[in-house]
Parts: C-alpha cells; structure tokens; sequence
C-alpha cells in the first residue's frame, strides 16, 4: 500500500486529478444498454476467484462472494444508501449477515429481506439477526414471495441483488413495477465463462463448464419489455 512518507506531494498531487478526471470523464453507473456485455477475466482466473469464493466467510458464515463481488457490492451500497435491501438467495445467510453488518457500520438503516426456497441451511447466527427478515418461498411464484401489499410498504431506495438463477425474466418484469428512479438491480452470474456448477474452481473432479450466455440473455429479454 502507498505511504505518504515515500510518494511526494507532486505525485499525489498527480495522481488525485487524474484519478478526478476519470470520474468526470466517465459516469458512475451505465444504462445496461450502453454496457459492454463481455468481461476480460481469463477462464483460468474465473475458476480462481471461485475457488475463493468458497473459502470465504463472514463471521464464520459461508458468504459466496468473491473478492470482486464484495469491493463492488460494498461500495454500492455506500453510494446508494438503500432504505430496503432485496436478497434473491440466501444460502447459509452469509451475504445477508453480511450485508447487515456493512449497512450498519456505514451508518445507516435499511431493511434487510433475504428470499430462498430452502432456510433450512441457514446457520444460527445469520438466522439469528435482527436486521434481517428471512422469506422461504419460491421465486417461481415471485408474487408469492414478495407479495405487493409488502412491497408497497418497503421504503426506497432499493437495492436488489438477484442470484437465484430462476424465473429470470418473470422476477425482473414483476420488481420492475414496483421500482422507482433511484433504485438499483444487482444481477449477479451473468459473465459467460462462470463455472455452472456449484464447487468448479475448487473440486477439480467436477471438471468445468461455463454458464454461457442464458441468464445474460434472459435480463436482456426482461429489459426489451419492461
């Protein structure tokens, strides 16, 4: 890490106008429209970042995220400052428990809603969280789930991370009418080199297969009709 006892004040100097020039140069966030939808991450570098990802946990709870998703997801949630949070997969509760956690030590409150078909793998002590309500259902039924009656009562801005894998399109359009300017979707695993089953990248005997283009084209068929 750079110290300010070994780089001059020229260099800093520098260094902070063109890192301001980028910003300006550049919007913060991109219409999907006007996004390059292909990565430069190599295979073998994906299957790396998941192996970390398995290895990773938050209080002793498995989390699912790489280092790429935690750094990116943190900082939109310091940006955006969202009053409601929408998790779509819950797993172990890891990224719940930690999404409470980054949420309140930034200061700020949200509600926190975390849906699966399955809570029965939650670990004690993300279920355990006050800030967190937990919804098992299925998000083939999203308006089950996440019924209007409780979604017209949820305080925006939201921020919505999906990464369940099901009912694409029918999610997107369903949270579509309920969003408002200001709110902002989160969908993970769209990169077409990810591992599709769960544990590549660090059981070898599961080989590799890469997800491919589907879900990416399920958002972008949600978008074309929304």
């Amino acid at each position: 890490m750079a110290s300010t006892q070994t780089l001059s004040t020229d260099r800093i100097d520098s260094f902070e106008v063109a890192l301001g020039k980028h910003f300006s140069e550049k919007p913060r966030y991109v219409p999907f429209k006007d996004r390059r939808l292909s990565g430069d991450m190599t295979v073998e570098t994906m299957l790396n970042s998941c192996h970390g990802k398995y290895m990773t946990s938050w209080r002793g709870v498995p989390l699912m995220k790489d280092c790429f998703d935690l750094i990116i997801t943190q900082q939109l949630l310091w940006d955006l400052k969202p009053q409601t949070v929408i998790e779509l997969g819950a797993y172990k509760g890891g990224s719940a428990l930690w999404t409470a956690d980054i949420v309140k030590a930034f200061g700020f409150k949200s509600r926190i809603i975390s849906v699966d078909i399955n809570m029965s793998m939650l670990c004690p002590l993300a279920r355990e969280c006050p800030d967190v309500t937990y919804i098992e259902g299925d998000v083939s039924e999203i308006e089950k789930c996440l019924p209007e009656e409780l979604l017209k009562t949820l305080p925006h801005p939201w921020f919505i991370n999906e990464d369940v894998h099901v009912n694409v399109v029918g999610v997107l359009e369903y949270l579509d009418k309920f969003m408002e300017s200001g709110d902002y979707l989160l969908i993970e695993d769209t990169n077409p080199i990810k591992p599709t089953k769960l544990g590549q990248g660090l059981i070898k005997s599961l080989g590799y297969d890469p997800l491919g283009n589907e879900k990416l084209e399920q958002v972008k068929i949600s978008l074309d009709t929304t």
